[in-house]
């Protein structure tokens, strides 16, 4: 009578020898549900030793990213107060830098004045330090002196009224001029145009 029942053979499942014999061990089932059984313990064994391995490698790697935390957070109070101590050390640099601009600003307006130029010039003054500060409102004492000079003479050039140029070291005809002086025909010209008549009175204090 013919058998019915199933062989297996377990090399196909195991990565073990055999056994020593040189032949590869067999197992035989009953049926097919029998051996179906058997996969399904196997397939669960297997999926457990991997659960296993999984959990341990899991349990490593927590441990792992928990140190590194932990190293981290120490690294992260470590550079909290150094950037706390940096951003004190900048609020008192910029603490002095704002008093000692507000110092310069206010030395450059007196020295502006003295030099009869308008205050708004200030904002063309370099404040970083005292050299630096009266070198710039030398500079722009000239520019500006040179710029109402060209204007004054473009002016009186097409003037009637005005003979004369900034060129006539006389001053004639300038009302503001020391030596032509005249109350009256400031006043006319203040009237009449008054850009030039502050054009004049930036020549006459040269």
């Amino acid at each position: 009578m013919k058998s019915n029942k199933l062989k297996l053979n377990l090399q196909l499942f195991t990565d073990g020898g055999d056994g020593g014999n040189g032949e590869p061990e067999v197992i035989t089932f009953a049926n097919q549900s029998e051996l179906d059984s058997w996969k399904d313990k196997q397939l669960a064994k297997s999926l457990e030793t991997a659960k296993a391995k999984w959990e341990t490698e899991s349990a490593a790697k927590l441990e792992e990213a928990k140190t590194e935390a932990e190293r981290m957070a120490k690294m992260t109070a470590d550079e909290k107060a150094a950037a706390e101590a940096k951003n004190q050390a900048d609020e008192l640099a910029k603490r002095e830098a704002d008093i000692t601009r507000r110092e310069l600003k206010a030395q450059s307006l007196e020295k502006l004045a003295e030099k009869g130029l308008p205050s708004e010039l200030i904002d063309a003054v370099v404040l970083t330090d005292a050299d630096t500060c009266n070198s710039s409102i030398e500079s722009i004492s000239t520019a500006f002196s040179k710029a109402v000079e060209k204007a004054v003479n473009e002016k009186l050039k097409d003037s009637a009224e005005i003979p004369g140029s900034i060129a006539n070291p006389s001053g004639n005809n300038n009302p503001w001029s020391k030596d032509s002086f005249n109350l009256t025909e400031q006043g006319r010209i203040l009237r009449e145009d008054p850009e030039r008549a502050k054009l004049l009175q930036q020549t006459a204090i040269k």
